[in-house]
């Protein structure tokens, strides 16, 4: 670890990239694989059923806020404390991490009342909630084991150890691929929910597995102790991320509301589940540049090595661009051949063609914006990407949405066509903030 943060904060810049980069797109490789993979075995089930699994997918980046809340501030407050030299800094960071994980993940469950009320809100159809139901029930009883999971990744990413995540993610999409084979075809979309909660449980047992090896593990008695002045630091990270999450949540599923209300609307949010499923493939760069970026300038920032954390987020953030726009054209020219592999009916084929051309436009200046995200939140500045989120979502997205496809009546394609403006503004408006931020020179955290 030690010879990991060096690279990191004083060797070749190159190879400081690589090896937060390399592992942290092969993880997102195997996380894309996994989604695609149940898409593909839900899908032969039909429309509904991948209609159902799409508006879960709603609720599931509701349930994103609380790993956002822990998994942000944790990475960022070990990276500036590693980078500092600051071990017992760090190992704090940890034990506060694993217990808000725990907290905070079980209030969570309750949402499982509330469901019917969340699928009218969102416009599912009657046929489809009946199917949302028995993916969702399992889905939402593994939440907790996934919060822990995604605190501890965090953990490894902030001390620079991408390959354990690596290493856990892969055990977990394996179990679940093949659990979807096995149990899709008997239990139908009830077998899907348990594969992903096995997925879920595998991916834990290898990070725990791994933990007591780790640099930062403490005795188990210590996940016991309570230190306020860490788990302050992560809440003042954490919150304003979670607000990201949680608003960007809500904008996802009011925009899934408006597209249930479209003409062809259970072939447009199937349409949009697929496309969003698909697309991941372009996220991939897009996540683990941004993860590179965090944990980059967070130990230079704890280093105090600023101008190199500039260079690094901004080196990041072309490469990102770069793969992200040579991933685009992909989509676009292959937008049919795709379309026809995950859908049945013409019109969700129509659909799904269009969200992928469309969106293709918007693919580099999006790495941008994830991969300079990330690094604003390595600098421990965790607001700006917030309010950024809230002016393109909220004040942009979705009232152009609203009025183009209700007040103007235009179908689904329309929606695409704000999702990628939309984006691409907020890439631009990040790059003008990270490059403001950074020369201010003054690290939040």
């Amino acid at each position: 670890m030690q010879q990991r943060a060096s690279v990191i904060t004083t060797g070749s810049m190159l190879a400081a990239l690589t090896m937060l980069t390399l592992p942290s797109l092969l993880t997102q490789i195997g996380q894309t694989i996994g989604w695609l993979g149940e898409a593909y075995f839900v899908g032969q089930l039909g429309t509904a059923a991948t209609a159902a699994i799409g508006a879960v997918g709603q609720l599931g980046w509701v349930l994103m806020v609380v790993t956002m809340m822990v998994g942000v501030g944790a990475t960022t407050l070990v990276a500036q404390r590693w980078g500092a030299g600051d071990v017992n800094g760090a190992r704090e960071v940890t034990v506060a991490a694993f217990q808000q994980s725990v907290l905070f993940s079980l209030p969570i469950l309750l949402l499982w009342f509330v469901r019917h009320i969340v699928w009218t809100l969102l416009g599912v159809p009657p046929s489809v909630q009946t199917l949302a139901d028995a993916y969702f029930a399992v889905a939402l009883a593994s939440f907790p084991v996934q919060s822990v999971a995604f605190s501890l990744m965090a953990v490894y990413r902030g001390m620079g150890d991408m390959v354990t995540p690596l290493w856990a993610t892969l055990v977990g999409i394996a179990l679940q691929l093949v659990a979807n084979a096995l149990l899709v075809p008997r239990w139908g979309i009830g077998g899907a929910g348990m594969a992903l909660a096995l997925s879920r449980l595998g991916a834990l047992v290898v990070l725990l597995w791994r933990f007591h090896r780790c640099p930062l593990s403490v005795p188990a008695r210590h996940f016991v102790a309570w230190c306020w002045g860490q788990h302050r630091s992560l809440l003042a990270l954490g919150v304003p991320a979670g607000l990201q999450s949680l608003l960007w949540s809500l904008a996802s599923m009011l925009y899934f509301t408006i597209l249930a209300h479209t003409p062809s609307r259970e072939s447009a949010i199937a349409a949009l589940t697929v496309g969003l499923r698909i697309e991941a493939i372009a996220f991939m760069p897009g996540i683990a540049f941004g993860m590179a970026a965090q944990t980059l300038v967070g130990q230079c920032v704890g280093a105090k090595q600023w101008r190199r954390a500039e260079k690094g987020a901004w080196q990041a953030a072309i490469g990102c661009a770069v793969t992200m726009g040579l991933m685009a054209l992909v989509f676009f020219i292959a937008a049919d051949w795709l379309a026809m592999r995950f859908a049945k009916d013409t019109i969700t084929r129509h659909y799904i063609a269009a969200y992928l051309r469309i969106n293709a436009l918007s693919e580099p200046l999006l790495g941008i914006g994830m991969t300079l995200g990330g690094a604003l939140r390595g600098l421990g500045d965790t607001m700006t990407p917030a309010f950024l989120g809230i002016v393109t979502q909220w004040l942009l997205r979705l009232p152009a949405t609203y009025w183009l496809c209700h007040e103007l009546g235009y179908d689904a394609v329309a929606a695409w066509w704000t999702m990628s403006l939309s984006t691409m503004v907020n890439g631009v408006l990040t790059a003008v903030a990270f490059r403001w931020r950074v020369h201010r020179r003054t690290p939040v955290a």
